[in-house]
């Protein structure tokens, strides 16, 4: 399928279309049991946006004509490429658009000697842990993981996110 779009750094003009892709995201949400509420319209805002892409590490999966399909925000802390973000575009999912965005999300990784790949996300959502872990990555206990990472699993889950036991943390180590 990687021959049907191409992926490029984000720009802060994409910030409108990074809204309109993860909204559409958040629509398969509402096949999962209590987080229907997701697919309602929140999405992250541009001064959320702006870090990542000032960092250069927020990349915009496109199809060949420029349309947006897809995007990874992620920024690095302690030796890690934290991935804050991913959302492909409802109509374009399952056609290995997420998972280019993370290949080229570790090979950058890998280009900037970052160790690891990080996120946080639900364990019992299909497209969430269980698709992070086929393409390598572990989940982890919170006695396993940095400060860093355990912080952001417990904010998640104070957060009143729906099913916060169901928040963990992943990663994936790069060496």
């Amino acid at each position: 399928m990687a021959s049907t779009f191409k992926i490029r750094k984000t720009v802060e003009s994409d910030v409108a279309d990074l809204q309109a892709v993860e909204i559409s995201a958040s629509q398969a949400f509402r096949a999962i049991d209590g987080l229907a509420s997701f697919a309602d319209g929140s999405c992250a805002t541009k001064d959320q946006h702006c870090p990542t892409i000032a960092a250069q590490t927020s990349w915009l999966a496109e199809t060949k004509d420029g349309k947006p399909v897809g995007f990874l925000a992620a920024l690095p802390e302690d030796g890690a490429l934290h991935i804050y973000e991913i959302s492909v575009h409802f109509d374009h999912q399952k056609q290995g658009i997420g998972q280019a965005l993370l290949a080229h999300a570790e090979e950058q990784a890998r280009s900037r000697g970052l160790s690891e790949l990080t996120l946080t996300t639900f364990s019992h959502v299909p497209w969430n842990a269980p698709f992070y872990e086929k393409l390598g990555f572990d989940i982890l206990a919170d006695k396993d993981c940095e400060p860093r990472l355990l912080k952001l699993v417990q904010d998640e889950r104070s957060a009143g996110l729906p099913f916060p036991e169901k928040r963990c943390a992943m990663r994936k180590k790069l060496r």
